[in-house]
């Protein structure tokens, strides 16, 4: 079954008209068609073009041709008088060449639409690019160059991936390096790149026709992974995350493929009967929907359940069903391997002879096979070689004559002037090294001043933000201080002074009154430092920031992605601050009913994302607030970045990436 993930993979991203398999949840084909019914509304040529390319590529996924062709048409018919329409057109025209069987043609037609795009930097460029590179080494691996295909994933597409901050399309690029680590057997690696596509699949906010189709697959290939590697607890908790939502969904064919995981995490524990079940249902749903690569998966795991159960009739019936319905060679070889097993193992020896026989016959035929091939290619190397040497020789020759022909004279003259010629070359290289040797000192100088000159600067700079920061924090406690204890404690003292005199107030009162103080002052010491972050852990403080917040009229979802706590307390103080008052802003001016708060961690990276679905406003305008300045301050101290996106009317995201440092856990 090697190869079968890329396959899947394949027909996932790069759905072409000869796809037979497309994974899905739910049918999408209404949604298209009223983006369709959008699309064809619109009078801009521009935009209906580019709409048009984008519902060409719908319409495939939903697996409708004629429409798929109509639009792609419509497109190119309207992008003539546009250049980027002209240029992402390349990319969207070069599945043609798939549908014909041109493989050299996609080839070429993806390398020319790279590099039209390459000079333009949005994030949908991004994506075309990276899905452009994908596609390509896809081909490469096709021609068994795996190592070509696997550098271009991590050195070229990645990072073009994460600029476009498109995470389905980050996910399922991990998710092709992993499977190529487990098609050559090597699972712990697959499992660390899994691990990374399905931290990004649940990151991914955006709405596509494919994110959930493509989180069920990176849970469903990474529970297979686990099993594979005997983690059986962590596969389960991948597989329940699966099952949550494919329940919902019992006719959808990602069923095929998830009854799979589920009988294979049953089978390598020896729990056959359940192991037995899963695959009847899994072997039942990839039936109905004619997915015959599933079907032959689960029937070859049911035969090896049934050969352990030594449920021999059976586990016959499979392997006759697989030999009839395979068509790859090398498949049938192993089907024979394996019937001769279970003819040896009911003592019919004479028909476990005659599938062992086939098996040496086809082994034997594909050594041969190979081995020729292998001659062949050797000879054409040897003839090349050979004729190479041949012309080489002759140039030699010929030149050889040539040089015969002139005279000693000329060659002195010749001689002469090419020495005075390097003369006055070597004179002058000299002294222009000389000069660039000296301006280079002398920008090396300058540019160390103008960093020193900078760096003071920021310095200044971060140190009078502080100053204001902590001037504003003091004001706000001594606020609270005044306006809210100092207002009950003086309340209480006057009520007090009346009990004496007029002995009007109850011990019940009084104690009303000091519960309420106390809750002020212990709401005010909250605010200062949170108890929860001091003694439990940031993501307890988080929580508790996030939970104390929200309210009737804003909802505030927290997400805590991080396996390992172990940050040190400080940057753990540092990345509370930030969210306070991220959140704080949100709250105040964003009008939002939902607010994101997302926490994730890869090696020394902390990420953090707050999206709510405000207001939104103009960030060119609103970039020199306080609270924007404190942020800023606070991510510079971990040498951070921050991104805000931000539009009128269409909420607001900020993203950080802080650089930070795990603390070594004690031995002792």
């Amino acid at each position: 079954m090697k190869k079968i993930y890329f396959c899947i993979l394949f027909l996932l991203l790069s759905v072409t008209i000869k796809s037979q398999v497309v994974l899905s949840l739910e049918d999408h084909s209404a949604y298209i068609d009223s983006i369709a019914k959008v699309t064809d509304n619109i009078k801009s040529d521009s935009l209906k073009s580019l709409y048009s390319f984008r519902l060409s590529k719908l319409y495939l996924i939903v697996q409708d041709v004629e429409k798929s062709k109509k639009y792609l048409a419509q497109a190119n018919r309207l992008k003539t008088k546009f250049p980027y329409l002209n240029d992402i057109a390349l990319y969207y025209n070069s599945f043609i060449f798939m549908d014909k069987g041109d493989r050299d043609g996609f080839e070429k037609a993806l390398l020319e639409a790279d590099k039209k795009l390459k000079k333009y930097n949005t994030s949908e460029v991004y994506r075309f690019r990276a899905s452009i590179l994908h596609n390509y080494g896809f081909v490469q691996q096709q021609k068994n160059n795996e190592k070509a295909y696997m550098k271009l994933l991590v050195n070229e597409a990645i990072p073009i991936a994460k600029k476009s901050r498109d995470y389905e399309l980050i996910s399922s690029l991990y998710k092709a390096i992993a499977i190529i680590f487990m098609d050559n057997d090597e699972r712990e690696k697959a499992s660390e790149y899994l691990s990374e596509a399905q931290n990004y699949i649940e990151r991914a906010i955006k709405k596509t026709p494919t994110v959930a189709e493509s989180k069920m697959e990176t849970y469903i290939i990474n529970a297979e992974n686990l099993v594979e590697l005997k983690h059986f607890y962590d596969a389960k908790k991948v597989l329940d995350k699966a099952f949550l939502t494919l329940k919902k969904f019992p006719e959808s064919n990602l069923n095929d493929s998830y009854f799979y995981s589920e009988g294979l995490y049953y089978a390598r524990q020896n729990k056959h009967e359940k192991a037995l079940e899963s695959f009847e249902k899994g072997i039942k749903s990839a039936g109905k929907h004619q997915n015959q690569i599933a079907l032959n998966r689960l029937k070859f795991a049911e035969y090896e359940v049934l050969f352990k159960l030594k449920n021999y009739d059976k586990a016959k019936d499979n392997l006759e069903y697989l030999l009839e319905k395979t068509p790859f060679v090398v498949d049938k070889k192993n089907y024979y391997n394996e019937l001769s097993k279970v003819y040896s193992a009911t003592k019919n020896y004479d028909k476990a002879y005659f599938y062992s026989n086939k098996y040496n016959v086809i082994n034997d035929s594909l050594n041969d096979t190979k081995f020729k091939s292998e001659i062949v290619e050797l000879e054409a190397k040897y003839k090349k070689a050979e004729n190479e040497k041949k012309i080489s020789l002759l140039q030699s020759q010929n030149e050889k004559a040539a040089l015969m022909v002139n005279n000693n004279w000329l060659n002195s003259v010749l001689f002469a002037v090419l020495s005075v010629l390097l003369f006055i070359i070597v004179l002058f290289l000299w002294l222009l090294n000389n000069n660039q040797k000296k301006l280079s000192i002398q920008k090396e100088i300058n540019h160390e001043q103008e960093l020193s000159a900078l760096e003071n600067q920021q310095k200044l700079s971060v140190s009078n933000a502080l100053i204001e920061g902590e001037e504003v924090e003091r004001k706000r406690i001594a606020r609270d201080l005044h306006d809210g204890l100092g207002s009950m404690l003086s309340g209480l003292k006057i009520h007090l002074k009346l009990a004496e005199k007029e002995n009007a107030l109850s011990p019940a009162e009084i104690n009303t009154l000091l519960d309420n103080s106390i809750k002020e002052l212990r709401n005010i010491s909250q605010n200062l430092m949170p108890e929860s972050l001091l003694k439990l852990s940031l993501e307890h403080a988080l929580r508790d920031l996030c939970v104390g917040n929200s309210n009737a009229k804003t909802k505030i979802e927290f997400q805590y992605l991080v396996q390992k706590r172990n940050l040190p307390k400080n940057y753990e103080i540092v990345i509370y601050r930030i969210i306070q008052e991220l959140l704080i802003n949100a709250l105040k001016y964003a009008d939002a009913s939902e607010i994101l708060v997302s926490c994730s961690q890869n090696k020394d990276t902390f990420y953090i994302t707050v999206e709510d679905n405000g207001i939104g406003f103009d960030v060119s305008v609103k970039s020199t607030g306080m609270g924007l300045r404190n942020i800023k301050n606070r991510v510079e101290i971990l040498k951070g970045k921050l991104e805000i996106e931000s539009a009128l009317n269409k909420g607001t995201s900020a993203y950080i990436e802080l650089k930070v440092k795990n603390e070594t856990p004690s031995n002792g």
